[in-house]
Formats: C-alpha cells, sequence, structure tokens
C-alpha cells in the first residue's frame, strides 16, 4: 500500500485502540442507546411500498407517456381485478351480479366498482350488438322454440320441463325443424355431473360452441388505508369475506383476484416473507460459520453483536433519508449481514493470528495496523459497487445502493470502534497448539498448488476465459415482470390465465389522440398491422345497422309476447314429477332420430336409472335445480334486450365515456394477436407499434421499454464502479502491477459469472442484474487482501494461504455466500434469481481470488527473479 502517510495513519490507529480500550464500557452502551433508540425509530418511520412504476425515472419519455396516461384515466390505477370464471355462462354472469350487488352495499376501501355488463344500456342493447345475419338467426331459433318455451314458464317444474321435451320430441317427429341436440347434450351432462347446471343462455344463443371456461370481470378501484402494513390487504380480505358470505364458489364456479392491487399485495408478502425468513436464516448460517472459521465462542459473540447493531443503525439510516423502501431496496438487510460481517471476520481472524504468533497484549493494536488501510480500502471500493447504480435511470436500485453503500461505512465503523471495545472485554487467549498435522496434509497439498502450478492455472483459466468470451452474446434479459413474482400466488395465476386469451388479455397497449379525426385515421393504420388482433375506442361502443335490427327485434316481441320470470308451482308432488319422467320414457323408446340416438339413448338410460333407484325428494329437487336454476336470469336478459331502443352516443353512461374520453384525449385500446406471455412476441409487438406512432403505451411497452432502461443502468453503474475502483486501486495501491492483477482477476470472476448463468440458464431480470456491479466491489475486497498479504510475506517463504488473511478470504466469502445464497429458496422468483446469481458471482470470484490471483502474482513475480 502507499506509504506516504503510513506514520499518520498509524498513529490514528494507535490512538484509536488506545482510546477504545480506555472507554470501552462507554462505548458499548453507548452503542446500545443508539440500538435501542434505532429500533424504535423504524418502527414510527420506515414503510414499504409495492409501487413499482416509480422504481424508473420520470424523466425517460416512456415514463412520461405513462404518467400522462394516468392522469388523463385515474380509472386504471390501483385497480382489483375481480375474474369469475365458471363452465357456463348463466352461471359466470349470476355470480358476477350478485358480487358486484353486494359490494355495492359495503364497498369498504373501494372508491369505484366498475361492471358494464350489469349497466341498462348494455343489458337493453344487448341484441343491437349482434351481427344483423347472427340477430335473424336467433330470431327464427326463438320463433321456433317460443311455443315450448311458453309450456316451461307455464310450469317451472321437472314436470313442466319433461312435458315441453315431450312435445318437442313429438312435432320433430311429425317433421317439424327443431334442433334438439344442445337441450338433450345439457341436460345429459347434468345427469353425469352433480355440479353442471344446464346452461340456458347456451341454448338461446346461435353461438352453438361450448368453451372451456367463460368470464366476467368486476373491476374495483381501491382505496388505501394509513393503518394497513400490507397495502391492499385490507380491501382484499373485504373482498373475499364477501365472496364467502355470497357461497359463490363450488366446483363449477371460481372467483380469483388479480390487477395492480393483488399483484402488488401478493409480492410484497411474498417478498417480506422470504426476507424475514432469509434475515434470519442468514444470522444462523453466518453464526455457524463464525464458530468454524474462528475457532471462539466470545469472537464470534463480539462479531455477531456487532453485526446486529450495524443493521439496526443501517436500517435506522435508510427510515432518515429514504422513508419507505422498494420491492428491491428491502433487499438491503440480507446484502449487509453477508458484505458487513466480512470486515469483522479479517479483523477477528487478524488479532487471533497475532496472539498466536506472539501472545502479546498489544495483538489488537497490532491487528489493526496491519489491515487497517485493507479495511477502509475495502468498505470504499464495496460501497462504490453499490452506489454505481446511484447515478442511473433505475432508481429503485439507486435506493438500494444508497442504502447498502452507505451501510457498508455504517459497518466500517462499527467495525473499528465497536469491535475492539468488545474484544477488549475478554482479550482472546490462545488454545494449545495440536501438534498432529496429518489432517492437514490435504490443506497444504491444495494450497501449494498455485507455487508450483502458477503458470499452468493461468493458461487453463484463459482458455475456458476464451470459451466463456465467445458466448456472452447469448446472455439474455427477462423483461416480463411476472417472471420476478411467485408463480404460486392467485394474483399471477389468473393474470396469466387472461394473458392466453387474446379476448381477455390485459396487456393491451394504449394510444391517445386529441380529436375525432385522429382517431378513426389511426384504426384504420393500426388494423393493417401485422401484429395487431383488433383495436377499440368509445364510438365502437355504440351498435352499428340499428334500423335494421330494431325490426328484427320488433318481429321477435310479437312472437314472444310478454315474458314473465314463469310460474314454479309449488303445489306439484314428486309422484307428478314421476309420472312425467315415465311418460317421457315412454316416448323416448318409441322415438327414432339418426342424429339424436346416441343423446336420446343417454337420457333414455340415465331416466331408467333415476327411476330404478330409490327417488325421494331431495334427490328430484336437487335435480330439478340442476336443469333449471338458471333459466330466470336468462329470462330476465331476453326480456330486458327485447326492450331495446335506438341509441346514440349521448346514451352511453358516464362512467364508460370517462374510461374512454377525458377532457383532452380520446383512448384506442390496441390487442396483440400473439400470447405476450412469449417475451419475443411482445418485442415483436411492441416493435411494430413504435415504429407506427412512439406515442404509444401500455403494459407492453412499459415491460420492454424498463428492460432496456435497466440494461441501460446495468451498463452505465458497472463502468462507473469499475473505473472507479480502478482509478482508486492505482492510486492507492503502492505496488501499480498488483492492482492492474487485481482488477484482472475481478474482470475474469465476472466473467465467469456471465458464463454460470448460460451454463444454469439463468437470464438476467430486474432483481438479479443489481449484483453484478456489487461483484465487482466484493471482488477487489478480496483480491485487496490477498494482494496486500502477499506483498506482506514476500520474503518470508510463507505459504499465503496459510495466513490469516486468506482465511479471512474463504470465510468471509462463505459467510456471504451463506447469507445472500439462501435467498435463493424464496418462494419470490425474483428474489431466489438474485439469490442464485449473487451465489454464483460469489463462488466465481473466490475463485479467482483464491487461485488465479494468487497464480497471478507468483507468476508475476517469478518473473522478477
Amino acid at each position: 500500500m502507499n506509504g506516504s502517510h503510513s506514520s499518520y495513519l498509524d498513529n490514528i490507529v494507535i490512538n484509536l485502540v488506545q482510546f477504545v480500550e480506555q472507554y470501552r464500557i462507554a462505548i458499548i452502551a453507548s452503542y446500545i442507546a443508539l440500538t435501542i433508540f434505532s429500533i424504535f425509530y423504524i418502527k414510527d418511520n420506515l414503510g414499504v411500498t409495492t409501487d413499482t412504476t416509480d422504481m424508473l425515472s420520470e424523466n425517460l419519455a416512456w415514463r412520461k407517456l405513462d404518467i400522462e396516461y394516468e392522469k388523463q384515466f385515474p380509472q386504471f390505477t390501483d385497480n382489483l381485478l375481480i375474474v369469475i370464471e365458471s363452465n357456463t355462462p348463466d352461471q359466470a354472469t349470476d355470480a358476477a351480479i350478485k358480487l358486484n350487488a353486494a359490494l355495492k352495499k359495503n364497498p369498504l376501501l373501494i372508491n369505484d366498482i366498475y361492471y358494464p355488463n350489469i349497466l341498462p344500456y348494455f343489458r337493453e342493447s344487448a341484441f343491437l350488438f349482434f351481427d344483423t345475419d347472427e340477430l335473424q338467426d336467433l330470431a327464427d331459433q326463438l320463433a321456433t322454440i317460443q311455443p315450448f318455451l311458453g309450456t316451461l314458464l307455464q310450469d317451472k317444474n321437472l314436470r313442466g320441463l319433461f312435458t315441453m321435451l315431450g312435445d318437442a320430441l313429438r312435432y320433430k317427429q311429425e317433421g317439424e325443424d327443431i334442433d334438439l341436440k344442445p337441450l338433450l347434450l345439457e341436460i345429459n351432462q347434468a345427469f353425469e355431473n352433480e355440479q353442471h347446471h344446464v346452461s340456458w343462455q347456451r341454448l338461446m344463443s346461435t353461438d352453438k360452441e361450448i368453451k372451456s371456461i367463460y368470464r366476467e370481470f368486476i373491476v374495483l378501484r381501491t382505496l388505501e388505508s394509513d393503518e394497513e402494513l400490507l397495502p391492499g390487504e385490507k380491501v382484499i380480505e373485504h373482498v373475499r369475506a364477501t365472496i364467502n358470505s355470497l357461497n359463490l364458489t363450488n366446483d363449477t364456479v371460481k372467483i380469483r383476484l388479480t390487477g395492480g392491487t393483488a399483484l402488488s399485495y401478493e409480492e410484497l408478502k411474498s417478498v417480506s416473507e422470504a426476507n424475514i425468513q432469509a434475515i434470519v436464516v442468514s444470522f444462523l448460517l453466518v453464526t455457524i460459520i463464525l464458530l468454524i472459521g474462528l475457532g471462539s465462542g466470545w469472537l464470534v459473540i463480539a462479531s455477531i453483536i456487532t453485526l446486529f447493531f450495524g443493521l439496526i443503525s443501517t436500517t435506522a439510516f435508510a427510515a432518515a433519508t429514504v422513508g419507505e423502501l422498494n420491492l428491491i431496496s428491502v433487499a438491503f438487510a440480507v446484502l449487509y449481514i453477508g458484505l458487513g460481517i466480512d470486515f469483522t471476520i479479517h479483523l477477528t481472524l487478524r488479532y487471533r493470528e497475532q496472539v498466536l504468533l506472539t501472545d502479546k497484549s498489544n495483538a489488537l493494536q497490532q491487528a489493526l495496523l496491519l489491515i487497517f488501510r485493507s479495511l477502509i480500502l475495502c468498505s470504499i471500493t464495496t460501497a462504490i459497487g453499490f452506489y454505481s447504480f446511484i447515478p442511473t435511470d433505475y432508481e429503485g436500485v439507486a435506493e438500494l445502493g444508497w442504502i447498502a453503500g452507505s451501510g457498508m461505512f455504517i459497518s466500517i465503523i462499527f467495525t473499528l470502534t465497536l469491535l475492539p471495545a468488545l474484544l477488549s472485554l475478554r482479550p482472546y487467549k490462545a488454545l494449545t497448539k495440536n501438534s498432529n498435522k496429518s489432517g492437514q496434509t490435504w490443506i497444504i497439498l491444495l494450497t501449494s498448488l498455485p507455487y508450483k502450478y502458477s503458470k499452468q492455472i493461468l493458461l487453463f483459466t484463459l482458455v475456458i476465459l476464451i470459451g466463456f468470451v465467445t458466448q456472452l452474446n447469448k446472455v439474455s434479459f427477462d423483461i416480463n415482470t411476472l417472471n420476478l413474482q411467485d408463480p404460486e400466488n392467485e394474483s399471477v395465476q389468473t393474470y396469466r390465465d387472461l394473458l392466453k386469451d387474446s379476448d381477455s388479455s390485459p396487456w393491451s397497449s394504449i394510444l391517445l389522440k386529441q380529436d375525432r379525426n385522429q382517431v378513426v385515421t389511426a384504426i384504420k393504420e393500426l388494423e393493417q398491422l401485422e401484429l395487431v388482433d383488433k383495436t377499440i375506442w368509445f364510438e365502437d361502443l355504440l351498435p352499428i345497422e340499428q334500423e335494421e335490427k330494431l325490426f328484427i327485434i320488433d318481429e321477435m316481441n310479437l312472437f314472444m309476447g310478454p315474458l314473465s320470470a314463469g310460474t314454479k308451482n309449488n303445489d306439484i308432488t314428486d309422484a307428478e314429477k314421476i309420472k312425467a319422467i315415465q311418460e317421457l320414457q315412454v316416448q323416448l323408446n318409441s322415438f327414432s332420430d339418426s342424429e339424436l340416438d346416441n343423446e336420446l339413448s343417454k337420457l333414455n338410460e340415465h331416466l331408467a336409472s333415476l327411476l330404478n333407484n330409490e327417488i325421494n325428494n331431495e334427490k328430484l329437487n336437487s335435480l330439478e335445480k340442476q336443469l333449471l336454476f338458471n333459466l330466470d336470469g336468462r329470462i330476465s336478459a331476453l326480456r330486458e334486450a327485447l326492450n331495446a331502443q335506438e341509441v346514440n352516443l349521448e346514451n352511453i353512461p358516464t362512467e364508460v365515456h370517462d374510461r374512454w374520453i377525458s377532457q383532452e384525449h380520446y383512448k384506442i385500446e390496441i390487442f396483440p394477436k400473439e400470447n405476450l406471455n412469449d417475451n419475443a412476441a411482445m418485442k415483436r409487438f411492441v416493435d411494430e407499434l413504435q415504429a407506427y406512432d412512439s406515442t404509444v403505451i401500455g403494459s407492453p411497452i412499459i415491460s420492454i421499454e424498463a428492460g432496456n432502461a435497466v440494461i441501460t443502468a446495468f451498463k452505465t453503474a458497472f463502468t462507473y464502479a469499475l473505473i472507479a475502483i480502478a482509478l482508486l486501486l492505482l492510486i492507492l495501491v503502492k505496488e501499480k502491477m498488483d492492482a492492474v492483477i487485481i482488477l484482472i482477476s475481478v474482470i475474469v470472476g465476472s466473467i465467469f459469472t456471465f458464463g454460470f448463468t448460460l451454463l444454469f440458464n439463468i437470464p438476467l431480470n430486474f432483481a438479479n442484474v443489481i449484483g453484478l456491479p456489487l461483484l465487482l466491489g466484493i471482488g477487489v475486497d478480496s483480491g485487496i487482501h490477498i494482494a496486500d498479504r502477499f506483498r506482506q510475506e514476500q520474503g518470508t517463504n510463507r505459504n499465503i494461504f496459510m495466513t490469516s488473511s486468506s482465511r479471512g478470504v474463504f470465510v468471509s466469502s462463505l459467510t456471504t455466500i451463506c447469507s445472500v445464497g439462501n435467498l435463493a429458496f424464496s418462494s419470490h422468483t425474483g428474489t431466489a434469481s438474485m439469490g442464485l446469481l449473487l451465489t454464483l458471482g460469489l463462488a466465481s470470484m473466490m475463485i479467482s481470488t483464491m487461485m488465479i490471483l494468487p497464480a497471478f502474482l507468483i507468476w508475476q513475480n517469478s518473473l522478477k527473479k
């Protein structure tokens, strides 16, 4: 190290140790008081935010567009999306109507409830949104079934249903063109599955395609409660409690929550649980490794106390300077544990070594004199690794860099003051050395390799390095933020399911225009784009060809007559129902139709089985519910749709209008043809849209642009860190060639890290990319300790690997790997990927600084001789 001010620094260290030893009780008491104060301060002033939009600078062009969109259409922020799913459209609709009504009665923490399908405008204009030919087909179908439907509505029970079916069979036998197959399929499915309810909506529809799932959506705009530890928790609990109170879910109806509020809540919950678990596990693993590495219970206790007090003070610093942590910066605690302990490890091991070598009473002072410069330099280089993100646009990581980087300085202060005060309370005493060295034979053999084969190690490293460098272009970045979250979370699974269907995909894009003419022109051009499935804007909510459709609806009213909900005859007996079943069975036995024989045969078997088994009131009522439960809702919807009148844009409800037109802009929503779960498909879609208009915004654009911004931030941070660390080393390291060798070893470790990410198929993402500049600082730290000790031992013929410095690098690397590495087991995928990448990176750096760096130093030293 540069010795121009060595005597001055030595005096500082001597005075520091003397001061600490003299006032150790006061120092320890002061730190205890500071820690207690910090705990109370943290409790009152530290929060966590789930808002991921603020993680990138508002000065970015796409962020400005997104902010403007949210300003124009605030209805789309803080949304909780309720997804009602069923295997029949009837059940999905009925469940949604009941839930919507219940939430409106008790809108706890809900600013707005948006369920457009319940609005009179859409219910009464339902037929106007049909294609003209489709509406005419529906009219013909209803005209055919009207007599039978009337029979059923007059006697709405099993007797009425089976009487209606018998009449229909008789008319068909007489030559009437009646399509009975859909009804027979529904009834047979009800017999075969006790959870299935006949879908009268499908039966009345011209679309006979049976989908596997039908969905209804209710959108809630939520309010946050100041009392919530996890934002969104209370409103989500309220919605789920409402669902449970209505008994809406069963084997055929499922209700799930997703949207921004649910995704943020479940992600924060996952991250919080993962970090709490990681902190506890980190402390345990660090303690175990310290017990093995330091070989003294008191040294371990003193180190853990220093680490814990430093962590509390760093957290208080975060509360004072930041206030609210984000989903990335909450990881600072685990990083602090893994890195903050390094300083204490090196000091305690050097102190232990001094006692073992000299058994002097001033061993602590001697240890600090020998290691002070390295510790200070290491704290600066590690902090640089964190601080390198501060000048970038990735503000979420800049916050982590600020807290963790400053935490390194807090850690070094505690290491140089509190730790010596604790160690002086009970000086370490060397134990009797074990004379049996046979167990160390393999260690000596291993550590002698760089001395014997330094050139071969460097050549082997060069070969691997060339192999990795040629593959670096294959390193990928995962732009899909969903891939960061726990895949088991309900909100994530639901969101992914919606993305698979272009009709329900929440990943649409938005284009804002200032006048109608611009909208009309843009839509014509957008619909010509290859990857655009469809566009929607405000005027698409107005039906076309209304006059012709209203004429058809008037005809429908004439032959349908006044529709009532029908009459359920509660006086009918079970015997009368059984008689109707028997009469239908007689008709089935005498009826033959090649197209219907299969379904008729099945129904006959089901009826025979029903009659042959013991029939009771409960079974009959259960079957009646399966067959007729959904009928009332469909008759009501049909009655409202037959009340259609001509509508214009002024008739569209305000709550719908305001979601499409603001005071300044018209909104165009653009839907993709491809599944945007595929990152390549998303990029193609975004590239095409941005080539057409650079002002397009929406989730796909945000994902792509955010990914680009993070990659740029990473490159910037990595460059800043490398330049700053290189300059620092060149200025402060006496042997300039040592500074170059340390930098080379760190670059080698970085390339190894990228290579391992390819080998283990670990893409970079918004979470783990932060580890790469950080690894520079960590690698340099270890390199400084090794290079500094190598020069100290030069001429002594002592194996550097048998010194406390090498032991310190090894033990500190293990503690950091175990501390940060346990994040890899987190259920939160982003956190796990960060833990895994840092583990591979730390292992790469350990190999580089423990094998490649010494080999380089030994080889370079041999050239001088």
